[in-house]
């Protein structure tokens, strides 16, 4: 079963991918076309729907920014990326990764690291050796530069990619080349949004820029197999605020080892390192109000009262 699945996910992708009709990520036939329409903003998609993993493809989304010519057309300074005063989710993410492996002379890659200056504040963790910057081009000169839209020539012991994969336009080529800057006993932190099968009209995520793919877990598990990865997902804090409560990170690794440490982890920690949530606003009284941290991983941030 699993290696008829991976010589699936390994077959080559559809030649343009809004065109598809089977599923991106598993190769099923069985997708479903369907018009969406956000409730707040009005916007209107059309999304097809893999019955099989539940991967969603946004078909009227498309933007590929590996097209991109210039660093404007990268997007803005996000509120989760780093500056020159304070970290953002990408640092967490790395925090997270470093900590779990437990090891000196980290190497860390920086994914898809736009315009966040995370770097500068990762490479003075104590266990931390080296960081790079992966990107479609060349943004800066204050680390080491990785050009993602070739295959990696070298591995790293921790990788992050924070608000990456959802841009993925060919996921099946897409993660091989990502696991492919993976070190074997190393790991890969991934910050997206995951689809939980609920309504669609309600789900802001599939409506920014190029966010082409919106998966489930069954969709990243089977990517997973296919690699021979193992996945896991956790709560980063920032889910506690205004990121959502579908935001999560999605860990990788080849070592199955790795992964027992990361549960180990979660096992001591209620929520990964993130960016400090910001308070969503109360339009009800249903609604839960945020009350602060008394310490621990995200001390100083916000998260939700007790739900019982």
């Amino acid at each position: 079963m699993t290696q008829m699945l991976a010589r699936i996910l390994r077959s080559e992708p559809e030649a343009d991918p809004r065109a598809a009709r089977k599923c991106l990520v598993c190769g099923a036939p069985e997708t479903r076309r369907k018009n969406v329409t956000n409730r707040r903003s009005g916007k209107h998609v059309a999304v097809r729907t893999c019955e099989r993993c539940g991967y969603v493809s946004v078909l009227d989304n498309f933007h590929d920014y590996k097209t991109s010519k210039s660093t404007e057309d990268l997007g803005g300074q996000a509120a989760r990326c780093g500056t020159l005063d304070t970290t953002g989710r990408e640092f967490g993410m790395a925090k997270l990764a470093v900590d779990v492996l437990n090891r000196n002379r980290i190497d860390v890659l920086v994914y898809g690291a736009g315009r966040s200056l995370d770097n500068l504040h990762i490479e003075k963790l104590p266990k931390v050796r080296r960081v790079a910057i992966g990107d479609i081009m060349k943004i800066r000169d204050d680390a080491d530069f990785i050009d993602t839209t070739k295959p990696a020539t070298e591995t790293f012991d921790v990788v992050v990619a924070c608000e990456v994969i959802e841009h993925f336009t060919r996921p099946r080529e897409d993660f091989a080349k990502l696991f492919g800057f993976v070190h074997r006993a190393g790991l890969l932190v991934c910050s997206t949004n995951i689809y939980d099968g609920g309504n669609l009209n309600r789900q802001g995520y599939i409506f920014g820029r190029g966010h082409v793919s919106y998966y489930t877990p069954e969709s990243l598990r089977a990517i997973a197999k296919a690699n021979g990865m193992h996945v896991d997902f956790r709560v980063p804090l920032a889910s506690t605020g205004s990121a959502g409560p579908r935001k999560r990170y999605v860990i990788f690794s080849h070592s199955a080892i790795v992964m027992e440490a990361v549960s180990d982890y979660f096992g001591r920690t209620m929520y990964a390192p993130s960016e400090p949530p910001v308070r969503r606003k109360v339009k009800s009284r249903a609604a839960r109000p945020l009350r602060p941290v008394p310490g621990g991983v995200g001390r100083g941030g916000m998260t939700p009262t007790a739900q019982g």
